[in-house]
């Protein structure tokens, strides 16, 4: 946790993105043990000021450019390639970090209070991105030895969606049966 933090402030400082209010801290310092459920950093139960928002979206954009920047050069193959059986490909690491950045991003929807808004974030994210799409932007490409083009990509999104439909109504029935 403690190497982290540095090599993530050093990224950001070399990024030029503002970490005044990090400098203060030591690294060596920082207390480490065993998280409680859920794990919080100190000052993360505490209301943000606008300011903090600014900084995390220079953050996050800083970050997001330096892995842009250290994959962009490599080939479709290279990004298909593992190391060896037990290691992720650069494509698996880049899809892992994707889903989980859309699973991060439903925490701070309005769930329980509203079961749906999870849901509908999700919706917001594939209408945007299927709202500006041109016929130009076809893709046909393959990843992980799958061919996935756009069209199959709108296919699944409809098939995935009227799956887990069923499968919604089969445990709605047997919760109405218990």
């Amino acid at each position: 946790m403690r190497r982290a933090f540095r090599e993530y402030r050093a990224l950001l400082e070399a990024h030029g993105v503002a970490i005044d209010h990090w400098k203060d801290i030591d690294p060596d310092a920082l207390p480490v043990g065993e998280p409680e459920n859920p794990p919080l950093m100190p000052g993360e139960d505490q209301p943000f000021e606008e300011h903090e928002i600014r900084d995390f979206l220079h953050q996050y954009e800083a970050s997001r450019a330096a892995v842009i920047a250290l994959v962009k050069r490599l080939s479709a193959e290279q990004l298909e390639k593992a190391p060896n059986e037990t290691t992720w490909s650069v494509r698996q690491a880049l899809e892992h970090m994707m889903t989980t950045d859309i699973a991060l991003l439903s925490r701070i929807e309005k769930w329980p209070d509203d079961p749906l808004t999870s849901y509908q974030a999700v919706h917001r994210i594939i209408v945007q991105r299927f709202s500006v799409m041109e016929p130009d932007d076809w893709r046909d490409h393959t990843i992980s030895g799958r061919r996935w083009t756009t069209r199959r990509v709108m296919r699944r999104l409809l098939e995935h969606e009227f799956e887990h439909y069923g499968h919604i109504e089969e445990i709605i029935a047997a919760l109405g049966k218990a």
